[in-house]
């Protein structure tokens, strides 16, 4: 049915009746912070970000909030969101389905399968990849969602979300298990969620971030071979997606590879001397280090959960600085076989942030004069 659905509906003339025939059928419209039809069980502890909240008219903002139209029954039947996009909603016993609209074309078709007011399944489809949920619950207690991942690129693979809960009964943990596709677990797993422990906030989880993170690198340091000597050690994350690369790696740079960069001449060389994987593609992987230590991920896992509920990654870039100041300290520097202009840089993985000026403000105006003479900045 949803497949049917979504290939009626990629036609613009056909998209344009349902949206037509949907706003017909409202008898009153409001106004939310986000989706409020698009729900699921334990949104907020898998996405992190506030609660969606209604919106007086007087105070809502179409370039934000989403309107949503109500039919006679009370169902929401459209959502007009933010830059033109158009969610319709169609209703059947025990089913849902919702198809959204980018500017007109068809983005993608959702349907909602549900029971005596709990989801049974949830399904997904685009132009070349969807998924299918399968809820498990015991009583009220929501216990696993099996999910097919399947895409035209792609081969199909599997995984599930496990649901633990405390003796009260609230939400505890949330495990992403990877599958065969026999469904049989494959031995990999992540913590997706942990409920917040008593007395813990976002300050003092940064704090045991900070603090993980430094023994986890006071640890690497002697491991690091001495060989060509170091020009550098970047404390690298990744901008885009901070929560998804936490804690942040290590990548370090040697002298052949510096003097073959500035050998060339070109005017490149100050992006290849401190971008993480140019640095890697060269040297290898044996001068980069990922920190897998069990109480650091697992604090970086509720660090994350933390960032994520507050819509801001400062907390983590707090941290970046004060770790690579640590490690930029000359005790730490004695640890290591480094050129005289050894520096110690915070690096954006995914180079959508230049790491020099924050490496300028932070080993001052001598040394980064020093860098300057020879070209490397």
């Amino acid at each position: 049915m949803l497949r049917q659905l979504y290939t009626t509906y990629a036609d613009p003339a056909a998209a344009r009746t349902l949206v037509a025939s949907c706003k017909a059928a409202v008898v009153q419209w409001r106004w939310a912070t986000e989706s409020m039809a698009f729900a699921t069980p334990f949104l907020q502890e898998k996405q992190g970000g506030p609660k969606a909240r209604w919106v007086t008219d007087d105070k809502a903002d179409p370039d934000k909030h989403v309107r949503h139209g109500f039919d006679a029954q009370g169902r929401v039947v459209i959502e007009c969101g933010t830059r033109g996009t158009i969610t319709a909603w169609l209703h059947a016993p025990g089913v849902r389905h919702s198809l959204s609209f980018d500017d007109g074309d068809i983005a993608s078709g959702w349907e909602w399968r549900e029971h005596n007011g709990k989801l049974q399944g949830l399904d997904l489809i685009t132009d070349d990849r969807g998924f299918n949920e399968t809820y498990h619950w015991e009583g009220d207690q929501l216990q696993r969602v099996v999910i097919e991942n399947w895409s035209k690129r792609e081969r199909t693979w599997w995984c599930q979300n496990v649901y633990t809960y405390n003796d009260a009964g609230q939400l505890d943990t949330i495990v992403l298990e990877y599958l065969d596709a026999k469904g049989r677990r494959n031995g990999k797993s992540r913590l997706e969620y942990q409920r917040p422990r008593p007395g813990e906030t976002l300050a003092t989880v940064t704090a045991e971030v900070e603090r993980l993170l430094i023994e986890a690198v006071s640890a690497q340091l002697p491991r690091i071979s001495a060989g060509e000597p170091l020009y550098c050690l970047l404390l690298c994350f990744t901008a885009e997606d901070t929560t998804a690369a936490w804690p942040p790696f290590l990548v370090w740079g040697r002298q052949p590879y510096r003097q073959a960069v500035l050998d060339r001449g070109d005017d490149e060389a100050r992006y290849y001397l401190w971008a993480p994987d140019e640095i890697r593609d060269v040297q290898g992987d044996s001068e980069e280090h990922w920190f897998t230590e069990p109480a650091l991920t697992e604090a970086c896992q509720r660090h994350s959960q933390y960032m994520e509920l507050r819509q801001s990654t400062a907390s983590a870039t707090r941290v970046l600085k004060n770790v690579a100041a640590w490690l930029d300290a000359p005790e730490r520097r004695a640890l290591l076989t480094t050129t005289d202009d050894f520096v110690v840089a915070v690096a954006d993985n995914s180079g959508n942030i230049d790491p020099l000026p924050g490496l300028r403000k932070a080993i001052g105006p001598e040394r980064w004069a020093v860098l300057k003479a020879s070209g490397c900045v």
